[in-house]
């Protein structure tokens, strides 16, 4: 007899909703915890890149002229995040360029409102400084902010040191700024003065920069002294001596007429002095390195006639034999690709105060040397460019940075325009604002 098998329920097969049910809400919990993660974060971070979005393609149509697309796409990223200071800066300057200087200051006066001072804010109020003194141009009247912005540059400055623990470049252009900011202000012009009188002190002092085309060569003679490579000294010494030989007498022929002003009469006197000097201490560092080459290298050649002459000739100048030392020349602070930048700019500030201090020849002396140096280096640059064109992965940028050069030398042109105006130089000065034209800017007070 066949017996039945009881059923016995399986309860594990019959029961499988217990488990589902589990993973189920594990899921919906672990949804909605990264919905309370991911949704603020998203929140935060989706406007502020939505902003950028719109401002780089902003910053596409400026670029292309379409000013008023790029208004308006600057307004749209401002309306996704509008305490962007990115954006806010971009569009103070884009007002600036249209001419609506009250609207640009407005930005970057709010932008640095209850902000603590630090390098940034400081950049700034400088950016402000520029703002102030076109709209101050604009008005004809001075810029008495810019004053205030820089007291309060200067006060941060101050604290804990921070000028002088600059690099030497970056507190000469420090001064320079400055200057530059309170000439074209029209304000504060003592000030103005004693501050890129330090700047240009800071680089070994004017005669240095003014004529730091020949000087330049001593920094390579001094090198090849320490070396004790005194033929390749003599070489540049030589050069060097030939082009001061030249200057110095150019300084000397320089007759003040009737309108030179006493203040320019002493200048030009005490130049021509401090000339004489530097051109002196030359001439005994190249008798040094005869004396040595003939120590080193015994030869039949008769040296000694060039080695008394630049003796005597030094004595007459000023130089002193007795004190001298080649290690005078030690500073290689020259050779900087950096300060040889920043010397036709510190120029150029010095030759603008002057200017509109009214001395005009001695506004002149300073800015036909910042020209001559800006147009020299604008050729350098634009050659590298044409050789190494093939090589520039980003065409942009070198096209900027070669508009930057275009400005700086448009703006020194001015200066000098307006130096060969007061001058009735008429002539000189049309050409200058051709130049300026050719550059792509329009000669006018707003050239700054």
């Amino acid at each position: 007899m066949s017996s039945i098998e009881p059923n016995i329920p399986n309860t594990p097969a019959e029961n499988p909703p217990a488990p589902e049910s589990n993973g189920n809400g594990t899921k919906w919990i672990t949804a909605a915890l990264c919905c309370l993660i991911v949704i603020p974060i998203l929140a935060e971070w989706l406007p502020s890149e939505v902003a950028m979005w719109k401002q780089a393609a902003a910053r596409n149509h400026w670029d292309s002229a379409d000013r008023v697309s790029a208004m308006q796409l600057n307004d749209e990223a401002l309306s996704w995040d509008d305490s962007n200071p990115t954006i806010l800066r971009e569009r103070a300057e884009w007002l600036a360029e249209l001419g609506k200087y009250n609207l640009a200051i407005s930005i970057y006066e709010n932008l640095l409102q209850g902000m603590a001072e630090s390098e940034q804010t400081i950049s700034w109020r400088m950016q402000l400084c520029n703002h102030y003194n076109s709209l101050a141009i604009q008005e004809q009247r001075e810029a008495t902010q810019t004053w205030h912005q820089w007291e309060l540059i200067d006060r941060w400055y101050q604290q804990f040191d921070r000028e002088r623990s600059l690099p030497t470049v970056a507190r000469a252009n420090l001064y320079n700024n400055r200057a530059y900011l309170l000439a074209v202000g029209n304000t504060h012009f003592p000030e103005a003065l004693e501050s890129i009188n330090f700047s240009l002190d800071l680089f070994g002092g004017e005669i240095y920069c003014l004529y730091n085309d020949p000087l330049f060569l001593v920094q390579f003679a001094y090198q090849a002294f320490r070396e004790k490579n005194y033929a390749e000294a003599q070489k540049h010494l030589n050069s060097t001596v030939d082009q001061l030989e030249r200057r110095y007498a150019l300084l000397l022929a320089t007759t003040p007429s009737n309108t030179w002003k006493a203040f320019e009469k002493k200048e030009l006197a005490h130049r021509t002095g401090k000339l004489a000097l530097v051109f002196g201490n030359v001439l005994l560092f190249r008798a040094h390195c005869l004396e040595m080459l003939q120590i080193q290298e015994p030869s039949n050649q008769t040296l000694e006639g060039i080695t008394v002459s630049d003796l005597e000739r030094a004595q007459i100048l000023g130089a002193s034999v007795e004190s001298f030392s080649p290690d005078i020349f030690s500073s290689e602070l020259l050779l900087s690709a950096d300060v040889q930048s920043l010397i036709p700019m510190a120029l150029d500030t010095r030759g603008y105060t002057y200017y509109q201090l009214g001395y005009h020849h001695l506004a002149l002396q300073d800015l036909e040397v910042a020209v001559e140096a800006s147009e020299y280096q604008l050729k350098q640059i634009e050659k590298v460019i044409e050789q190494e064109k093939h090589r520039i992965a980003d065409p942009a940028i070198v096209s900027s940075q070669q508009q930057s050069r275009y400005k700086n030398l448009a703006v020194i042109l001015y200066h000098r325009s307006l130096a060969y105006d007061a001058t009735h130089q008429v002539a000189k000065a049309k050409r200058d604002r051709d130049r300026i034209e050719s550059l792509g800017y329009a000669p006018s007070p707003l050239l700054h």
